[in-house]
């Protein structure tokens, strides 16, 4: 599930480009994508050595290049943000979890991965705090909202990071045992 997710930061800049003019920014969030999809493909390398029956299909890959809807610059930087910290603490948790020496050390260099793009993004946060003020603070306040929410809600909007790959759309692939 950790390839196929990592695999889909594809599509999610191509949002980013859609909805940033800001030549630095989008210069940022090509950069992370880069890494992004090497992430994927050094899992999906272990996989193909270690669990071959697990390995992503191209159609379960093909199923996360989606086109995203155009969406407001502030909080798409802000979903960015959230979505690398939540990975940091997610994959730190899965080195610790894991005992296999060669997943461990991969999961903690993708750890260390999602932190500085998380840093990177919260940068350029800061730095709209600090030129547009309110309307920043107010922008990235919604997407708090959406990480808060509780699916049985009556909006049932989750920030993206709260409902990674459902059952639903890969029933196969919620076979194995997820980190605590």
């Amino acid at each position: 599930m950790n390839a196929i997710t990592e695999w889909s930061a594809l599509p999610a800049t191509r949002c980013s480009c859609v909805t940033t003019t800001a030549t630095r920014l989008l210069r940022l969030h090509v950069g992370v994508v880069f890494e992004e999809q090497k992430h994927a493909l050094v899992l999906m390398e272990y996989l193909r050595r270690f669990r071959p029956d697990l390995v992503p299909t191209e159609e379960e890959l093909h199923a996360v290049r989606f086109q995203f809807d155009p969406a407001p610059r502030l909080e798409t930087l802000m979903l960015h943000f959230c979505g690398e910290i939540r990975l940091n603490h997610w994959y730190r948790r899965a080195a610790e979890w894991h005992t296999e020496p060669v997943i461990k050390s991969i999961y903690r260099l993708l750890s260390q991965d999602e932190a500085r793009h998380g840093g990177a993004y919260l940068r350029y946060m800061k730095k709209y705090l600090v030129i547009l003020g309110d309307s920043a603070r107010a922008a990235f306040a919604k997407i708090g909202v959406l990480m808060a929410n509780r699916p049985s809600a009556p909006t049932r909007r989750l920030h993206p990071t709260n409902s990674p790959c459902k059952p639903v759309a890969f029933p196969e692939r919620h076979r194995t045992i997820a980190p605590p």
